[in-house]
């Protein structure tokens, strides 16, 4: 019988194949290889919020408290600037403003009763629970203010500062600073002592008067 003439084809096309099929296995790992994120190097899950500073330091524990002024200090001036079209919420949100500043100067001066008999934050009770009011009602504010003001308040966001949403992680940052202030003032002699409570007494946040006169 004549040897068929496609034969050297078809023995060609096997051996290409084999080889082929070789080249393409030897090539999974190496692209598995490369698919393969590094230890670390995963990015992370969208819309994750930023994580909040430790507070450890004396130094944390006052930026924490200058920043929550410096937050519901430059809401009251949006609120200000932008709340008048309806005088009615206005007026809500200066309510809502003057609370938050009541409590946020009763935590300040419940720190200083807690300091001067020299009372851990962390176990005082008391202390927790003026904290706690005074979380919920700073983000009652800001709350309003974003909710109310901002969103007719046209490029008004990208000029406020970051700020804690939350009332569990506005707890645990004021907890946090309370108790590294209450670590400095143990350690401090009767001038660093005087000077803590003095610095506390300048973070106590302006009135709604005050503030829309600057």
């Amino acid at each position: 019988m004549n040897p068929s003439p496609f034969a050297p084809r078809r023995g060609f096309l096997a051996g290409f194949g084999a080889s082929l099929g070789s080249s393409l296995l030897d090539a999974v790992p190496l692209l598995a290889q490369t698919v393969r994120p590094q230890p670390g190097s995963s990015a992370p899950p969208a819309n994750t919020p930023p994580e909040q500073n430790p507070v450890t330091t004396f130094a944390d524990a006052i930026r924490v408290l200058g920043h929550e002024r410096s937050v519901a200090e430059a809401y009251g001036m949006l609120l200000d600037t932008h709340g008048k079209k309806d005088m009615s919420r206005y007026v809500e949100g200066i309510r809502f403003y003057s609370e938050a500043k009541a409590d946020f100067d009763g935590l300040l001066e419940q720190l200083k009763y807690n300091l001067n008999e020299g009372r851990d934050p962390k176990n005082s009770a008391q202390f927790g629970g003026v904290l706690e009011a005074a979380a919920q009602k700073r983000i009652a504010f800001t709350d309003f203010v974003g909710q109310n003001i901002l969103v007719d308040a046209q490029g008004a966001k990208a000029g406020l500062p970051d700020l804690i949403s939350a009332v569990p992680d506005l707890v645990k940052v004021l907890i946090d600073a309370g108790f590294n202030i209450w670590k400095e003032f143990q350690a401090g002699n009767k001038q660093r002592r005087d000077d803590i409570r003095n610095q506390l007494d300048g973070l106590k946040w302006r009135s709604f008067a005050d503030l829309v006169k600057t």
